[in-house]
């Protein structure tokens, strides 16, 4: 993995493993545990951080228990709601290693083609069931000392698939305890929202997706909105092109209104490791004050293969960069994903893995020497499941 970040350019390798397994009594109740190792070997800058005798940490243990029309799920477990714009990653600032919560989810599926579920999430920042430990900040971010504290909050999320042409999806979340930093309103922040999720037909598809958040002196929005089109002519190659926009307020610094959107548990790479690791002014995976048209398109030009592209600009809807421009610059993404072989030493292992490449030209909300060059980030990733 090599590319720009905030202190210059990285180059490192990183080694991932995962141990898991699942304990079924009956059908009612189940045990799910992981274990993950990650270290690094750097080649720039030189250090040894993440070195080979590093963390293990608990990556998921929770246990489910069914009764009728409930679904109770309580421990250290992975959430991942929508398309990851509120709700995917618990520990962001471990790089990817891990993107756990320490949650409790009741799902009531008593209404037809209906799942409620209901959420409560505390995570600490520093892991107390890491072995090894580093005593790392797994869930703040930069620009501050490390955090010792702890994020929390919770909510209702409902999905709704009784329209077979227009299936919905609806929440209310509310976050609480966050880092003290400059930029942030600490206050509680409530977010309601609505997605929808059209067929128009068997060519035709999108995602549009509204939130507002509100507490006290907080005013924020989000609007995701993306229409697809499956390729007639490219269909066994399943050509798909997408345009999309998205739209995060930012805060207004003359007024005393917090109107800066709060990406709350989303501070991943939605659209691009490059933009978050290095030009998210705001801290790592800050998503907010942005405007971004784009076009995407995906194909897979042979069995096992496939690619996708990204092309967008950026705007701040706020100039509140250092280099005092509205324009956050052009962004170019290119992503292999690939399986070499199936099967290699059993019947269900996999080899594969995928290669992206980041591009971005960064505009006037930077500053000259941000501005002044092409930004680069290129990542090759090779796995092994079984």
């Amino acid at each position: 993995m090599g590319g720009e970040a905030r202190g210059g350019v990285n180059h490192f390798q990183r080694y991932r493993t995962r141990l898991w397994g699942e304990y079924h009594h009956n059908d009612d109740f189940m045990v799910r545990a992981r274990l993950t190792n990650e270290f690094r070997t750097y080649v720039q800058p030189n250090n040894n951080v993440y070195n080979s005798l590093d963390e293990v940490v608990i990556d998921n243990l929770f246990f489910d228990w069914k009764w009728k029309d409930l679904t109770l799920r309580v421990g250290r477990q992975d959430l991942i709601y929508g398309t990851g714009k509120l709700i995917l990653d618990g520990t962001p600032k471990d790089g990817s290693r891990t993107i756990y919560f320490d949650a409790v989810k009741l799902t009531y599926s008593g209404i037809p083609d209906t799942d409620v579920d209901f959420l409560l999430m505390y995570t600490q920042a520093k892991d107390p069931m890491v072995i090894h430990s580093e005593e790392r900040d797994i869930v703040g971010f930069a620009g501050g000392d490390d955090y010792d504290g702890f994020e929390a909050g919770g909510g209702v999320y409902i999905k709704n698939k009784s329209l077979k042409k227009l299936p919905f999806e609806a929440y209310y979340l509310v976050k609480t305890h966050e880092q003290d930093v400059a930029f942030l309103n600490n206050n509680d922040r409530h977010t309601i929202g609505l997605r929808l999720m059209p067929k128009f037909s068997a060519l035709f598809d999108g995602n549009l997706e509204a939130a507002y958040q509100l507490g006290n002196d907080i005013s924020a929005f989000m609007i995701d909105a993306k229409a697809n089109m499956n390729i007639p002519g490219l269909a066994e190659r399943k050509g798909r092109l997408g345009v999309g926009w998205y739209y995060l307020s930012g805060d207004d610094p003359d007024s005393k209104k917090d109107e800066g959107w709060n990406p709350l548990w989303a501070r991943w790479p939605q659209y691009s490791e490059l933009y978050v690791y290095a030009y998210d002014t705001d801290g790592a995976g800050r998503w907010s004050n942005i405007n971004m048209p784009y076009v995407d398109f995906s194909i897979a030009p042979m069995k096992k293969l496939q690619t996708d592209l990204l092309l967008g600009y950026m705007w701040a809807p706020e100039d509140s960069g250092a280099g005092g421009g509205h324009d956050r610059g052009w962004l170019f993404t290119f992503k292999n994903t690939f399986t070499l072989k199936e099967n290699l030493f059993t019947q269900k292992d996999r080899l594969g893995g995928h290669l992206l490449l980041e591009l971005m030209e960064p505009g006037a909300y930077y500053t000259k020497d941000q501005r002044g060059h092409t930004a680069s980030f290129l990542r090759a990733e090779l796995n092994y499941s079984f």
